[in-house]
Parts: structure tokens; sequence; C-alpha cells
């Protein structure tokens, strides 16, 4: 991401992903603040994680709408290789070097109640930009508020084409991402439950399809209360049991060794929620606790 971009806005740009439309992914998209903000708070959990430290201010609103300017404002820069299949090239995509400069969002609009006059439509005297980038990001554009009128009701936006098509693999695209957006269909089963967060998203961050890890490491890992250690271990198994009625893994199996007391936690990702290479599929990788 660009280096005027925070932790946090990374992860609310997959969330503004999860949120388009399958059946038309370019279309604009619109959400009440309600919405807005409830993604946020999973946003939070996941960038706070993470990064090890609070990513934001506790005033969600005013940290999401500065996140959507710097996403509006900042170009990005991506020079990689990507599989890229040329308009009307037959066969397989073949790997080319592809330079992208745009960016993310294309449009953000403010939606008033109905009645109010669009802030865009209002004269000089009677709006304000509230772009919090101008200061720093000279070409910022303007996003234009209205003076003395009610709080906006709804939020609409609209996602680069060229990084929307890399989701959908239209041609011509500049590839794929691992990213598992979906995660985000999650946030109302996950959102509220800070150890759950934590778990799922370690969890997608594994490169193995199956692992086994020692229960007390994953803890610390996860860096939960070691003050309470034996009701944290009870609350990631808890957390397994989410994640497989959610359908993230296929299973898991909780083993203590009657000998040293050692406790190993085993488990297997479901095909639709792992995102490495199909040769590692059945690796399993075996990570003991530093101490």
């Amino acid at each position: 991401m660009d280096r005027r971009l925070f932790a946090f806005d990374e992860w609310a740009s997959y969330a503004l992903y999860a949120l388009l439309d399958p059946e038309d992914p370019n279309a604009p998209v619109r959400m009440t603040m309600t919405e807005f903000l409830e993604t946020l708070g999973f946003v939070r959990e996941i960038s706070s994680f993470l990064g090890g430290y609070e990513t934001f201010a506790s005033d969600d609103y005013q940290t999401g709408v500065a996140s959507l300017h710097r996403l509006y404002s900042a170009e990005l820069e991506r020079l990689d290789y990507w599989d890229v299949k040329k308009p009307g090239q037959k066969g397989r995509p073949k790997r080319r070097l592809v330079e992208f400069k745009g960016r993310f969002l294309i449009s953000y609009s403010l939606i008033y109640p109905k009645g109010v006059t669009e802030a865009d439509l209002l004269p000089p005297e009677e709006r304000e930009d509230i772009n919090v980038t101008k200061n720093y990001i000279p070409d910022a554009p303007p996003i234009w508020k209205a003076k003395n009128r009610p709080r906006p009701e709804s939020i609409e936006y609209r996602i680069h084409p060229d990084l929307v098509r890399g989701l959908t693999a239209e041609d011509p695209n500049i590839g794929f991402t691992y990213m598992p957006f979906k995660i985000f269909e999650l946030r109302r089963e996950f959102g509220r439950n800070p150890t759950a967060t934590r778990v799922l998203i370690w969890v997608m961050r594994q490169a193995k399809n199956a692992m086994t890890r020692d229960l007390d490491g994953l803890v610390k890992e996860l860096r939960l209360d070691p003050e309470h250690k034996k009701y944290m271990k009870n609350q990631v198994i808890k957390s397994f049991e989410k994640l497989q009625k959610s359908g993230v893994i296929f299973t898991f199996q909780v083993n203590t060794d009657n000998t040293s007391g050692k406790t190993e936690l085993s488990f297997v990702k479901s095909k639709d929620w792992y995102l490495a290479n199909p040769e590692d599929n059945q690796t399993t990788e075996r990570v003991e606790d530093d101490g």
C-alpha cells in the first residue's frame, strides 16, 4: 500500500472489496453509516491484531471517513509480475510485468436524507471541503460536506475498475489477489468476539492447509491475557468450534499428553478457505512453543 496509507486503510480496502455486488462488481456500492461503522468495527479488530497496537482513535466515524479520504486521494503505485491475458488472447494467461498507478476509490459520495441538497450542488459559502488528506496530498480531490446540515445517512463508493477486474479475473486484468475477502462475510458472527476474531485472522494467515500447534504457545502468540491462561485456552478452543461451524476449517482436534500435560491443537482448513498452492494441501506443520 502507499506510504500515506495506514494498516487500517489496507484492511478497510479489503472490506470495501467484500461489499461489492458479485453480480455487478463495477457498480457503485451504497451502505448506511450504521453498516459502514459495523464493518469498521471488525476492521479495527483485524488491524489491531496484525499491527500489535490500536491503529486509530476511538472516534470510529471520523476514523472511517479519514480512511475513505486516503483511499480516494492517495495514488497507488504497484510494479509486479502478474498472469495477464491480452484482449482476444486464447489459452492460458502469460506472466507479464505490470505497472499500476491509480487511486483505490475513483468516486466517493456522502448521501444525505431525502430533501437535503447534495453538498456538491451547493454554493461555496454553504459547503466545505472535508478531505483530511489535502494537507499532505497536494492534488487531493475535494470531498464536499454541507455546512449546518444533518450528518450523512449513508455513503456510496466505486473501486477502480482495473482493481475490480483483478478480483473478478475479467480480461484484461492485472492478476488476482489471494486475500480472502469473504472473511468480511463473517463480521456479524465474529465482530463482537475479539478472541474469536484473533483466532480467525491467525488461521487465515497460516500458509499450510493443516497444522498442529501447542495450545500454550498459541495463546502467547495471540497475545491473550497471560494472567488467565486456562480461561484463554478454553476461549481459543471455543473459537475453533466457531470456525468449524462457520465452515472456515474442516476439522480440528485437541489432544493432551497425560504425562507432560502438554496440549496440542490440530486443524485442517476447509477447501474454500485455503489460499496457498494446491501441492501444499496435505502438508502438516508442527510448531513448538519457543518458550
